[in-house]
Formats: C-alpha cells, structure tokens, sequence
C-alpha cells in the first residue's frame, strides 16, 4: 500500500520526520517513519490491500529534537470486491475513502480492466467507463464465454488519485439470458404477413433468438433470427394464421456452448403474444356487419382500447369506434359497395399496437322499390277501383293495401297479394261510395319482410248534386288527394237519354269543388228527365311520366216532368186539335179522360200521341160548345204517378 501526501504548503521549520499510522480492523498502529523532508511517498510492505479497507493519517514531528507534531488528514484505501455471477456477469462493489461529503464536486471514478500478468505492474489497464462520484457498485458483463479477467477502480479528484487492490479470476457465462420482451404481434395487411417485435436481450454475449409458434395443438421453433440487437421476424406462412389464432414466444440464445454434442445457455420463451383474428358476418336485410375478434394478450400494462377502421370502394379508412370489448356492430347505409375491416388493439402506457387481418365483402343491399304510387282511386258503380304502380324485380314478395273511413285518422288493412305484378288493382266491394269518401295507401313487404315503400295517398271523389231549382243543378264534391304534384283540373261529365255515354260538359279550375249546371238545353224533345253526373280529376304529369285520372261516384236525378195543356179548343180556328204537351215521354202508362159537365165521357186519350178534336169518341158528332173537364194522369219509368185536372173550353 502506497501512501501519497502534499506538503509543499506544510508551514513548518526544523522538520524532524513523519511518523505514519494505520488501523486495519484493530486500531491505529505506528507503520514506520521517514525523515526526509522532500520524500513525499511511503509504501508499508507486506500488507495485503485485498483483504479490506484500512485507515491512515500522518504525524509529523518538528521544532527542536522534534518537540512539536502536528497530524495530517485521515484516509482510508479503496477495497474493491468482484463476485462472479456465472451469468456472463460480475457484480463490482468499493468504498469511499473518505466521507462522501468531502469528495471534491468534480471527482469520479473510473473503471479499469485487464488481463493478468505476472507481476501486477506490468498489467495493461483498460479503460471500461466513468462513474459517478456517488458509485460504490457497479455490474459489467462480458462479451465471452470464458475469460481470465482483472478489474479495478480509481477514484480521480483535482490533485490525488486514489487507486483501489485487483481483483478478478476466471469468468465463466454458465447462466441463459433473460427471455425477451415481446412488443406486439400484428398483421402486416399490404402482404398478408404477421410481424414479431420485441426487445433485445441486455445480456451481451447474445448471438441469436429462437422464435416459437403454437399452431396446430402444439408449440414448435420455426426459425433463428441472429445477431444480438435483432427485434423483429416476419412469419410469411400465411396459411398456418390466416382465419385462425396463432401464438408466438421468443427465446434469447447465447454463444456459450458446454458439453459434447455442445449445449447453448438458452433462456425459456417469454411470455407469449398472438395475432387478432377478426371475422364478421353481415345481414342485408338490417345492414348490420357484426365483427368479432379474439382478445390481445400478455402487454405489460394490460389493453388500453381496440380501435375499428372501416372503407369502402368509395371512401379511404376512417375510424368507425372504439370499443373495450371484443365485438362491434356496424351498420352499413350505402349498400352493393365492396367494404373492407379492420381492428388495431392499443397497449395500455406502451407506445405498441396490433392490427388484425383485414375483412373484405360485398355489402349487397336488399333491393328497395324505387317507387311506390297510388295512381288512381276510381268509384266504379258500388265499388271502388284503387290502381298502384309497383316496380317489378325489386324483391316484392307481398303487397299491401290499407283504407280509412275517418279522414286518415286511422287506417286498416283491407287486402294483401303474395308476389304480384304491378300495375295492380285491387277491387274494394266493402264502401258505400255514393254515400261516402274513403282514403287508401299502399306499402310492400320486400325481401327481408320490412314493410316498406309506402304510396302517396288517394281518396275517392263523393259528388253530390241539389236538384231543387227546376232547372239549375248545384254539383258538390270533395278534392281529390295526393297526386305527386297535385290535380290539374276537375272535368264534369253528364248523360241523358239523348246521348247515353257521358259527355264532357265543363272544365272546373283544380281549386274549386262546386258547378252550377244550367240543363234547361236538355229539355228539349225526346228529352225524358233522367240526368246523371259525375266528376273527373285529372293528374298533373307525374315523375314518372304518368298522368292518371280518378272518377267520382255517379248521381243520377230524375227530373219532375213539365206538363203544359192548353184550356181551349176552336173548331176551326188555329187550335182546332187538343192534347197536353209534355216535356218528356219516358212513361210507362197514359190516360187522358174529356168529361161534360154533367160528368159523361166525351172522349179519352191512351197515347201520348193522340188528339182530342171536339168530338164525341163513340159518335163522331161535333161536340156542343162549352166548358169541358179532363183528368190526365201517367207513371214514369221509375214507378212515380203522376195526375193533372183542370177545364177545356170549345169554341166554334
């Protein structure tokens, strides 16, 4: 053990010598003396440093004979330890010597190695690395299996360097490495590839990984991935994880061999991780893909959230959700586009991820009736003719036909057809359209039994006519109800007997509901009372380039007859023939009876055709002049009676 000390600014005269001290576990002790002023070392023999730590200080005596001493600073030599782990490691450890505290702020220590040599001295000391002031322990690791190795430690300050005993020995790596960290298993989806991150092993003398598959039932190496810094391997067997959940594990394999065959130090497989297998499956009739994955397992940190990315043909990947579970149901608005899924798990407090493999189908959407009309709501006599316009090939498998008495308060169904043809009409035997207007709408049932497409609505026209001016008809109806744009006009349509299809007789604005109809034209010969209406809306031209019509019930009147008779004959002058003149001659029976005033039969009448001439019927002889009486009475074609009496004057 060398001892080094400063005394250029010592302070003293008539030096005498310096006396030195040192307490090796038992007390300080005098070690020997020097009394050579400008000797400023001292080595004390025969001790053995690398046994522990020991304590000096300095007495230096001074003055005459050497009467006066004062002491130096107190030090301790550094004892450096080294355990061999037999793990390709050795654990270093050493004291401070001196309080911590009293270390200058810029010291530190350094470590040094070097291979033995005989005597010490002569070794060659390499530098390892710096640490800090505070050091008092250290671990190093060697690049070999097996090595002949000494270490030491010097403590470096502004002016004293302090240098610790050797130690070392053979070394030996008889220890596996750490099994690997691994990262993340995920798919790479441009080539159908699943790559395997992890950490590289910290023990140096690594030389290669070994990677593990479970596949099958049972776990199997299949490949060695070299080098000690490598972290990744990419599995290319895409048939053996695709449509499946495949495990992996990473073993770390140093380069130290034993035995015969030789025997690797071999960590076991870490803990080990798996891809997301994601499937799905999807229903056309809701639009609902619903996917499903396995969980990700084995992060340090555990599974933050599951992130699930969506595209279709005609849109780029966007995030749909997050999720914590395991299944995610997504509903599809644009269907018969080509989708594509995807799931990246995300590791709780760790920058790492995993992506599934990616879900590709054709997302075909059940067909759905481009259009849906009520074309026309027709009374036909006592029925009612509703008539929809379906689009055939769309998935149709039943239609629907509902009606409402009330107003569309409340609707029925009232008939159902499987699979019809369009254009379809349904015949409604159930309505009093003469006294009644009702409203009707039309849905279909496609594929997937949705009800769907439902129609405009229609309503059935109900005219009313008031008959009671002799000659002006006031005709009422209510609008007709819902054309895609609406009624263009109403076109009131009349028959007699004169003509017996109905004949167009005005052309009524789509915004009234009211015609007065002046028939004093039609009572004219052989006009027989009877007249009937009805009224016809007419659709503006549709989207669909239709432009339908619907008819109102008919009403029918039965005008009273016009009945004039003249209340003279002259014989011989203008009026010389009698008969009443009527304004028609629809009847079934007709009698016109002459009585005199003594209430004898003169003469009768039993076809409307007849004449009275002012003669007696059973005679022949020329009647006397007078005031006569007739009695006139007929039935017309709808069973009513009729009479008229009143007096006839003859005149010669």
């Amino acid at each position: 053990m060398t001892i080094i000390w400063d005394q250029n600014n010592l302070g003293i005269s008539n030096f005498f010598e310096h006396q030195f001290y040192a307490d090796t576990g038992t007390g300080y002790m005098y070690i020997g003396s020097i009394n050579d002023p400008t000797i400023n070392t001292f080595t004390y023999p025969n001790y053995y440093a690398a046994n522990d730590s020991s304590t000096y200080y300095i007495k230096t005596y001074f003055g005459a004979g050497g009467s006066q001493n004062i002491f130096s600073d107190t030090i301790s030599s550094i004892y450096f330890d080294l355990v061999n782990q037999f793990d390709g490691t050795v654990s270093l450890s050493w004291n401070h010597p001196m309080h911590p505290d009293s270390l200058p702020a810029n010291s530190f220590y350094v470590l040094e190695k070097s291979y033995p040599t005989n005597p010490p001295t002569n070794a060659v000391w390499n530098h390892v690395k710096n640490l800090s002031k505070d050091s008092t322990s250290t671990t190093e690791s060697i690049d070999v299996c097996a090595e002949w190795i000494n270490y030491r430690v010097k403590l470096i300050t502004d002016n004293c360097t302090f240098i610790s005993n050797i130690d070392g020995g053979y070394i030996q790596d008889q220890q596996a490495p750490d099994p690997p960290v691994i990262y993340e298993v995920t798919n790479d989806t441009s080539n159908n590839h699943m790559l395997i991150n992890w950490s590289p092993s910290s023990a140096m003398d690594v030389s290669a990984y070994i990677v593990f598959k479970f596949n099958n039932g049972a776990w199997a190496p299949i490949d060695t991935v070299y080098g000690r810094l490598s972290n990744q391997y990419v599995d290319t067997s895409s048939l053996t994880f695709s449509n499946q959940v495949v495990q992996y594990a990473i073993a770390a394999m140093d380069s130290c061999s034993y035995g015969i065959p030789p025997q690797y130090n071999t960590s076991p497989a870490g803990l080990e991780h798996q891809n997301i297998n994601l499937t799905s499956s999807y229903d056309q009739c809701t639009g609902l893909a619903s996917l499903n994955w396995n969980p990700y397992i084995n992060w340090a940190n555990g599974l933050d959230n599951y992130e699930i990315y969506v595209k279709n043909e005609l849109s780029p990947w966007v995030l749909a959700s997050t999720t914590a579970n395991t299944s995610f149901d997504y509903f599809i608005q644009n269907g018969n586009l080509n989708y594509s899924f995807i799931v990246n798990a995300n590791a709780s407090s760790d920058p790492y991820s995993s992506l599934s493999n990616q879900i590709d189908f054709y997302a075909l959407q059940n067909p759905i009736p481009q259009y849906s009309y009520l074309s026309n709501v027709n009374v036909v006599e006592d029925t009612i003719e509703v008539t929809y316009q379906g689009e055939n090939g769309a998935g149709v498998k039943e239609v629907r036909f509902y009606k409402s008495d009330n107003n569309g308060i409340s609707y029925n169904l009232i008939h159902n057809d499987i699979n019809p043809l369009f254009p379809y009409t349904y015949k409604d035997f159930s309505v009093d359209p003469n006294n009644h207007s009702y409203m009707y709408q039309v849905s279909v049932i496609d594929a997937c039994d949705n009800e769907v497409g439902f129609s405009n609505i229609g309503t059935s026209i109900l005219l009313s006519v008031d008959d009671d001016d002799y000659v002006m008809k006031s005709l009422q109806w209510n609008a007709y109800r819902n054309w895609e744009f609406g009624v263009d006009h109403y076109e009131v349509l009349a028959n007699v007997n004169l003509n017996p299809s109905f004949q167009s007789i005005a052309i009524v604005d789509s915004t009234n509901h009211y015609f007065e109809h002046d028939i004093g034209s039609f009572i004219v010969e052989p006009f027989n009372g009877l007249i009937c209406y009805k009224i016809q809306a007419k659709e503006v031209l549709n989207s669909f380039s239709m432009e339908s019509f619907s008819e109102s019930n008919k009403v029918c009147i039965q005008q009273q007859p016009m009945v004039s008779i003249p209340n003279a004959i002259y014989i011989g002058g203008i009026n010389e023939l009698w008969k009443p003149v009527m304004n028609l001659h629809d009847f079934t029976e007709y009698k016109v009876s002459i009585f005199n005033r003594l209430g004898q039969l003169v003469y009768e009448l039993n076809d409307y055709n007849q004449f009275w001439d002012g003669t007696y019927q059973a005679t022949g002889e020329l009647a006397s002049v007078g005031v006569y009486i007739y009695w006139m009475e007929f039935k017309t074609v709808n069973g009513e009676y009729f009479n008229r009496k009143g007096h006839i004057t003859l005149i010669r």
